[in-house]
């Protein structure tokens, strides 16, 4: 259901704009971390780029190699490759989950010469956040948005974001089921109250693209 409320959202598509960015950089070699199921690696795939794939998932792996994916179960605060194994690496919509991010970041810079990272800002979701009493304040140290680039900035020689503003309409059954599907917030689902319609949500989020490992 995520997925369907997610192809709701205007403006472009994330995952094309960090598609777009990858093929810019001309890789040959690309290394993404928190793979998922491997759809986005499975693209650069097919776009003729060689992929090494990591989650720390057993199952999202299985998935990925049931794509023809060469998945890895991994750690991206401590990959198993040598200094320098790849053009570039992709992180979408994982970082903020990390422990050390800044060892992370730094491991990224050490086995890639670029970093494409989708993520989210700290206006993502809000209203809806708002309305069932979530303080959003916990997001201030992690990889969003706003802090994106002065964390890359300290391991890579430039970083750029690209900002993608949108919105999305939401039911508050949509709300409901979202909120109940977060690891973190599920006891605040049954506090969305009843309401007609959908809602005008903000979607804040943004690509970096990070380069010249220092």
């Amino acid at each position: 259901m995520r997925r369907s409320l997610w192809a709701r959202r205007t403006g472009p598509k994330v995952f094309d704009v960090a598609f777009d960015a990858v093929t810019a950089l001309s890789p040959r070699r690309v290394l993404e971390v928190g793979c998922g199921p491997g759809d986005f690696a499975r693209r650069l795939q097919e776009d003729g780029i060689e992929v090494v794939a990591v989650d720390q998932s057993e199952q999202m792996v299985e998935l990925a190699r049931g794509r023809g994916v060469d998945a890895r179960v991994g750690d991206v605060q401590s990959l198993p490759f040598a200094d320098g194994s790849f053009d570039a690496a992709v992180a979408n919509f994982m970082l903020y989950h990390v422990p050390d991010l800044d060892r992370a970041i730094a491991e990224l810079a050490r086995v890639a010469q670029a970093l494409v990272a989708a993520t989210n800002g700290y206006d993502q979701l809000r209203e809806m956040w708002n309305i069932v009493g979530r303080d959003l304040g916990d997001r201030r140290g992690l990889f969003m948005r706003e802090t994106g680039e002065e964390l890359l900035r300290r391991h890579f020689a430039e970083a750029a974001r690209i900002d993608l503003p949108a919105t999305v309409d939401m039911t508050a059954d949509d709300m409901r089921h979202y909120i109940r599907n977060s690891v973190a917030h599920a006891e605040l689902a049954d506090r969305v109250p009843d309401f007609a319609g959908t809602r005008r949500i903000t979607a804040s989020t943004a690509v970096f693209v990070a380069t010249s490992a220092s």
